[in-house]
């Protein structure tokens, strides 16, 4: 190695060493200004007292924890569960199993011939984990679509069981008509609720099984709510149509942040799709041009702090879109 080449190198680790300490500096002091606000946010709800610092708790939550009927926090499942409750989410209708080794087959297939064709072990090796990536995106947006269904159908399933009670109907009965006149995914859930109880559950503790497998704060709201109103005592046709406008409210308001926060994310999304596109269509272009970065230890370097840098805008624009409400 020559001293030209050894500089070239020393400089750019000191480059990105340099880059990567002004980064860490800027997320310590977001860090510490978020702490900051959240300290005050908790001092002006009155989370927090004052003299000893200690926190209060809700005692009626804290009740219904020490008697087990609120939801407790489970434990840390394991990475096949995980997957098993993506593909619950995402409505997969084939098993995780036949999904998995689907991906990783077209992950497999697009690499060999990636490879064959162009001749670079890393440009395969994008193809595939791009393909993965796009994957993973996909199953997102459809776990996100469906939960958008998911709380739409919940609003009209809360204002039909209201009517329901109001028609003299138990609220085993507003859940069978739920379950008949709502399609998926929340119909499914509610048939669930139902037959669980035909078969000598307790309703409350089914509604609370089914809310923590499905894992939905709007439908963990609801079995709060109902599990209150059972122990308490009320009118639940009114507690019903009060959920229904809490969550229409609140996609009112999802719907607001997702307009406000579209320029950012189309933004983001051509920002760091084209250094991914001009990369692949100079690799098929011009492999040639592209050599220098596969076979030259400077250009390794390279293409790593390319990658960090498209990892790190991608975090820096995900934490721009987001509002706190």
């Amino acid at each position: 190695m020559d001293i030209e080449h050894l500089i070239n190198v020393i400089i750019m680790v000191t480059v990105f060493g340099l880059v990567f300490s002004i980064w860490c500096i800027c997320v310590f002091l977001w860090l510490g200004q978020y702490l900051m606000r959240l300290q005050g946010v908790q001092k002006r709800l009155g989370l927090v007292q004052k003299e000893t610092g200690e926190s209060r708790t809700l005692r009626l939550w804290r009740a219904m924890q020490q008697k087990g009927e609120a939801f407790s926090r489970p434990r840390k499942p394991t990475l096949w569960a995980r997957l098993e409750k993506v593909g619950r989410d995402a409505g997969w209708q084939a098993p995780v199993r036949t999904v998995l080794l689907g991906l990783i087959g077209v992950a497999a297939l697009a690499f060999l011939v990636t490879y064959l064709i162009s001749s670079g072990v890393l440009l395969a090796i994008g193809v595939s984990v791009v393909i993965v990536v796009i994957f993973c995106s996909y199953t997102r947006r459809h776990i996100a679509k469906r939960a958008t269904l998911f709380e739409r159908q919940l609003v009209d399933a809360l204002g039909v069981a209201s009517r329901a009670l109001r028609a003299g109907h138990p609220l085993v009965g507003a859940f069978q008509l739920v379950a008949e006149e709502i399609g998926e995914p929340l119909g499914s859930v509610f048939f669930r609720i139902c037959q669980e109880q035909s078969l000598g559950l307790d309703l409350k503790d089914s509604i609370y099984k089914v809310a923590v497998t499905t894992d939905n704060a709007t439908l963990k709201l609801f079995a709060t709510a109902v599990a209150i109103q059972f122990k308490s005592g009320g009118n639940l046709a009114d507690l019903m149509d009060s959920l229904a406008d809490v969550i229409r409210a609140r996609a009112r308001l999802n719907r607001r942040v997702r307009v406000i926060t579209a320029q950012t994310q189309f933004s983001k999304r051509i920002l760091i799709g084209l250094p991914i596109l001009m990369f692949f269509v100079l690799n098929f272009i011009s492999p040639q041009y592209m050599q220098t970065f596969y076979t030259t230890t400077a250009g390794r370097y390279m293409l790593a702090i390319v990658a960090l840098s498209v990892l790190i805008g991608s975090w820096v624009m995900n934490r721009i879109s987001v509002l706190r409400f």
